[in-house]
């Protein structure tokens, strides 16, 4: 996956989540995309939006209940 596919991804990655989690700050999704996709810095590119993603929906699942809850 090439630099620009992969941003590509990612934005709509971050779009989706935002819909998804309308609790949560859209801001802070993308801050939450960005760190996660740090985490993936590697050589092999092609899963990264995927991974990305899922790593993505688990935090801010949290973050939505704990916002829900106060």
């Amino acid at each position: 996956m090439s630099g620009l596919d992969e941003d590509a991804a990612l934005v709509k990655v971050s779009e989706g989540l935002v819909a998804r989690f309308p609790a949560v700050d859209p801001a802070t999704v993308r801050s939450v995309v960005a760190e996660a996709r740090s985490r993936f810095d590697g050589p092999v590119r092609d899963y990264v939006p995927l991974l990305v993603e899922r790593v993505c929906r688990e935090r801010l699942t949290a973050l939505a209940s704990a916002s829900s809850s106060t």
